[in-house]
């Protein structure tokens, strides 16, 4: 059984709420499935921006198994 774990960095945009792009996210979650992978675990963590950058991230951590 091997594991692998991988993030995928979500922005929200500067002005608006729910902005966040959820591709990208189901872009990796299908890019390891096609290839036999299986998400056991997934976690998110925001961070939130105060800078002049933009709006917050939210960081989901992927863990897949294989067998």
């Amino acid at each position: 059984m091997q594991y692998k774990s991988t993030q995928v960095v979500l922005k929200e945009k500067f002005i608006g709420h729910d902005a966040k792009n959820l591709s990208a996210l189901d872009n990796e979650l299908n890019k390891w499935a096609s290839q036999g992978w299986v998400l056991v675990e997934m976690t998110t963590t925001v961070a939130k921006n105060t800078g002049l950058g933009g709006g917050d991230r939210t960081v989901f951590t992927l863990v897949f198994m294989h067998q």
